[in-house]
């Protein structure tokens, strides 16, 4: 690997904007962040990039079922291998293969698919974003609250369903999208928290008082914020409620100005703040397409535009990338680049108990770099 320093572009550290700076990578780690008016070391490679560029941590995706035609639950190696090349190039170089909810043989075949592409990853070093685990997304879900979900799958919260699955997939299962208000849902959020995993409310129809009582047992994530979900109302308050009055808990937001209104976005900005918002995209087969009729979770699903539906007019996912999400949130609300990148990629890592590694620019991790021109399009990507 060789040892590099990036320079002449601004540097987006977890605080601020370094104007004119440069970056200086050894072994894949980041060994200085320096001001322009200090002296390059001249045994490395120097890479000049333009002022008009910004240099920001890779994208952390934790909720992606496809891209470029292939779907996680493909449960083929070369859809995963499709999906890691594709969003790489828009600038995610981490990300959850997301599961749809399906039949417990079919997600059987689909993680241990996973497990097995991720330990290819790791033994081949490929240009792709790496699997760092996998996003269950289902099938513990409230009917009520089905989405584009296959409402013929869903199952009550298990314990011993869920560890089999775990088993399955050599313990990669890093998040679990549940409603708190299924039988066996609060059990089940106890135990993913005393093994580590994310317990994220979802496609959910729970009271607020129910929502506080899954954050009490450990739920730490809320799926697709506002989406699929009880809101806020002024006589019957619902999960969105509870996730919008808690410090425990991080909201996932689907920046792509179709799943949510600028100023459903603005409020949750307002009262969660960054350090408490991840970006994801939720993207589907469709995204990297032109308009058609793709497929999800066997479902059919209608793309047109920036809007994927099923045929009764239910939102399915979505066709956005990252960096599109990171303009949309900037544009749409008062947030600065700074904070706008802390959702992309910093918030995300700290949920995965990846931020020791990557998620920031800060000396001693990973030089998990992606470069940015002046209208946030990927130009260059060094990960390590």
């Amino acid at each position: 690997m060789k040892d590099y320093a990036l320079i002449g572009a601004k540097i987006c550290t977890e605080t601020q904007i370094l104007d004119d700076g440069f970056v200086v990578v050894r072994a894949g780690v980041i060994e200085k962040i320096c001001l322009g008016n200090e002296s390059i070391p001249t045994d490395l490679e120097h890479i000049h990039l333009s002022s008009d560029d910004v240099i920001i941590p890779g994208f952390i995706d934790v909720h992606i079922h496809g891209a470029n035609g292939s779907d996680v639950m493909d449960a083929d190696h070369d859809a995963l291998s499709n999906v890691a090349a594709t969003i790489f190039k828009q600038g995610t170089t981490s990300f959850l293969a997301t599961t749809m909810t399906a039949s417990d043989e079919d997600i059987h075949k689909v993680i241990r698919n996973v497990k097995q592409y991720a330990e290819h990853q790791a033994k081949h070093p490929l240009t792709q974003a790496k699997i760092r685990g996998i996003h269950l997304e289902g099938p513990y879900l409230s009917e009520r609250k089905i989405g584009a979900q296959n409402r013929n799958f869903i199952q009550t919260p298990d314990i011993s369903q869920f560890e089999r699955w775990q088993q399955s997939a050599g313990g990669l299962i890093q998040k679990v999208t549940l409603a708190p208000e299924e039988s066996g849902a609060l059990e089940l959020t106890r135990h993913l928290k005393r093994h580590k995993v994310v317990a994220s409310i979802g496609h959910t129809n729970c009271t607020a008082q129910r929502a506080q009582q899954a954050i009490k047992e450990g739920a730490s994530s809320c799926t697709h914020f506002f989406n699929a979900m009880s809101g806020v109302h002024h006589r019957t308050p619902g999960a969105a409620t509870a996730i919008l009055m808690s410090n425990d808990i991080r909201a996932e937001l689907i920046a792509d100005g179709v799943h949510l209104a600028p100023e459903v976005l603005q409020l949750a900005l307002n009262v969660k703040g960054a350090d408490q918002l991840l970006l994801v995209t939720d993207a589907m087969a469709a995204q990297s397409f032109s308009d058609g009729v793709f497929d999800l979770g066997g479902q059919k699903v209608i793309v047109k535009g920036n809007e994927a539906r099923m045929e009764n007019g239910v939102l399915a996912g979505s066709v956005l990338t990252m960096n599109q999400a990171l303009i949309h949130i900037i544009n749409a609300t008062d947030c600065s680049l700074v904070d706008a990148v802390k959702m992309a990629s910093t918030t995300p890592a700290k949920e995965l108990g990846l931020s020791h590694q990557i998620g920031s620019i800060t000396v001693g991790k990973k030089a998990d770099l992606v470069v940015l021109d002046d209208c946030f399009q990927v130009k260059y990507i060094f990960n390590a």
